[in-house]
């Protein structure tokens, strides 16, 4: 099939690795970015901004959509893939105009805000599938959309998560006791200060935004193949999933286990339903993360054990290749 992705230009590499996938099980693939503007883009808003009523981001959105319908305009598509772009009705129309029997699958993997159900109500007028990676939020949803929603958590692919080759100079940098690596939130702030009381090495953190938690210093934000390095050098790495998740995981709980790292999460209700839940490590209080973190640091053997048995589970159940093939195999 020919496969068209729509996706944010991001550090995690989200459309990349999804666009990789599906050309490694023989799609032909095209991509657009729907937040990445050249210089041309920037003077074109720029040169607009005097305009009365003038709105910067919706005039990037309108844009990008015309951008995006002529990049497909030059063959037909059988799948417009959107993660979480700016579609509108009017944009689908046009791309079928060129692409007759154009399917789109809109794919929401974030939080789910009152901005996020508004992009996920416009999708659902022309969207054969909408694709949820929250467990919580496709149960607030699907009474809504019961033939459109589908549960499509994330996943890992074996030619982006794996690590290999870590030099010294790696060593050096990215190895720590525990480390974290994320944006700055206030609940994050306030567990990693009180871990930083409670254990004999203060937690060595990566991300933005840490300017903002008093007595934390950020090592700055990394790429992708970077935090997959401090997630294999470090002894212990901490997930920890946005206040409002909704029952369900973020990517980096498949990125630790696939880099050979040993995970300690947040609980979510959702690590008892899967196999790689069960044998991932989690807390419900802050003295309870203190404590197994402790314990583990002690523990070396037993933490071997644990991401052996993870990292093999990561990839034999928690793959893209597999949750893409039996997306498009039941095709709408």
């Amino acid at each position: 099939m020919k496969i068209f992705v729509e996706g944010p230009y991001w550090a995690g590499m989200w459309t990349e690795i999804i666009a990789d996938c599906l050309q490694q099980a023989g799609h032909r693939t095209g991509i657009s970015y729907h937040n990445r503007k050249n210089l041309r883009d920037r003077i074109s808003l720029a040169g607009r901004s005097w305009l009365p009523g003038y709105n910067r981001k919706s005039a990037w959105a309108s844009r990008h959509r015309k951008q995006l319908i002529e990049a497909m305009s030059g063959q037909q598509w059988d799948i417009l893939l959107s993660i979480q772009g700016t579609l509108d009705q009017a944009s689908v129309a046009q791309c079928r105009r060129y692409s007759p029997g154009l399917k789109v699958f809109y794919w929401w993997g974030d939080i789910l805000t009152e901005q996020a159900e508004t992009r996920i109500s416009a999708a659902a007028e022309f969207s054969e599938r909408i694709l949820i990676s929250s467990k919580g939020n496709y149960d607030n949803l699907v009474s809504r959309y019961p033939q459109q929603l589908r549960y499509f958590p994330f996943a890992v692919a074996p030619r982006f998560h794996r690590v290999a080759n870590i030099t010294a100079a790696d060593q050096k940098k990215f190895t720590a006791e525990v480390a974290f690596v994320g944006s700055c939130y206030a609940e994050r702030c306030e567990l990693i200060r009180y871990l930083n009381r409670h254990l004999d090495t203060p937690v060595k953190v990566w991300g933005r935004g840490w300017r903002h938690c008093k007595d934390v210093h950020s090592h700055g934000p990394l790429s992708l193949a970077d935090s997959l390095k401090v997630h294999a050098c470090s002894k212990i790495s901490l997930n920890l999933h946005h206040a409002n998740t909704s029952n369900g995981f973020n990517m980096k709980f498949y990125e630790i286990p696939a880099a050979g790292g040993f995970q300690i999460c947040d609980w979510q209700a959702l690590l008892e339903e899967t196999a790689l839940g069960k044998q991932t490590l989690a807390y419900r209080s802050f003295a309870e993360a203190a404590e197994k973190i402790n314990y583990y640091l002690a523990h070396e053997q037993q933490r071997r054990q644990l991401i052996k048995a993870a990292s093999e589970t990561v990839f034999a159940t928690e793959n893209y290749a597999a949750r893409l093939a039996g997306l498009f195999n039941h095709l709408p």
